[in-house]
């Protein structure tokens, strides 16, 4: 009858400890694994990266927009533009350049 206890509780002892195993092998394969905890974290850290590179690009779109409907309509953005990006001058301007300060002067 003692040997039938003492087996009892030994595979009592094996069947908590295999559990136990199982337990922390299950816990691992939720944190570590490709669909786990730390991949859906980076994956959700990357998602917030491409929105935010979204909105930026939204952003830039907007303005690029407002540039072409003024480029399209305005006179005063036409001349603007014609000035510091074409360099035109109107008819009887003079013109006067300066040296870039990133030119080392001697």
């Amino acid at each position: 009858m003692a040997q039938r206890k003492l087996m009892h509780g030994l595979v009592s002892r094996i069947a908590i400890g295999v559990f136990g195993l199982l337990t922390v092998a299950m816990i691992l394969l939720a944190i570590f694994d490709d669909r786990g905890a730390l991949a859906i974290r980076e994956k959700r850290q990357q998602l917030e990266e491409l929105n935010r590179d979204l909105e930026k690009a939204n952003q830039k779109n907007e303005e690029l927009e407002g540039d072409i409907k003024g480029l399209r309509s305005d006179v005063n953005v036409i001349e603007k533009h014609a000035r510091e990006n074409l360099g035109l001058v109107k008819q009887g301007e003079v013109v006067i350049q300066t040296p870039d300060d990133s030119t080392p002067s001697k």
